[in-house]
């Protein structure tokens, strides 16, 4: 058989790293395949492994004592992290998206546009939330919208400059 070289084998493994990094059913099976050269050839050492995996021995050596410990594969998968719980739940964020589809006054909030600030008071107005206006920016996008404002005219501005050119 016909020996075959990869063009950019230096490329290929910083992709194949990252996507081990990104995604948690490869990170098992890339720590599987760990456990498994040092299964085939207990010669190898976790520096060896460790090297062509683009881990540090440390880190091949604990999943190896993880196996052993437990006498399980099913230790090396991701374990789910935990975060904050919302403050909001989803029905809460149907009820504001209604809301944000119509002006402002008609939510009984005394502003022109909805911003973060208008946002905030209607959501502690509603539902005794209390939202920074930072976090309610955020929410905007989250909900399918887009924060834009009006730009202001200069009043004493040549009308003639003012026209948007085609």
């Amino acid at each position: 058989m016909q020996k075959l070289d990869l063009k950019s084998p230096e490329a290929i493994k910083i992709k194949i790293q990252e996507y081990f990094k990104k995604n948690d059913q490869a990170k098992y099976t890339h720590r599987l395949h760990a456990i498994l050269l040092k299964i085939d050839n207990n010669d190898n050492s976790c520096e060896a492994i460790a090297k062509l995996f683009g881990n540090s021995p440390r880190t091949v050596s604990n999943w190896i004592n993880k196996v052993n410990e437990t006498g399980d594969i099913e230790v090396l998968r991701e374990k789910p992290k935990p975060g904050r719980d919302t403050k909001l739940n989803s029905d809460q964020l149907l009820l504001i998206k209604s809301a944000i589809q119509k002006t402002p006054e008609l939510s009984g909030v005394s502003s022109n546009i909805w911003d973060g600030k208008s946002l905030s008071f209607y959501i502690e107005k509603e539902f005794e939330v209390i939202l920074g206006v930072r976090q309610c920016q955020r929410l905007f996008p989250k909900l399918g919208f887009s924060l834009k404002r009006a730009r202001p005219m200069v009043a004493k501005g040549d009308a003639v400059k003012k026209e948007v050119s085609p």
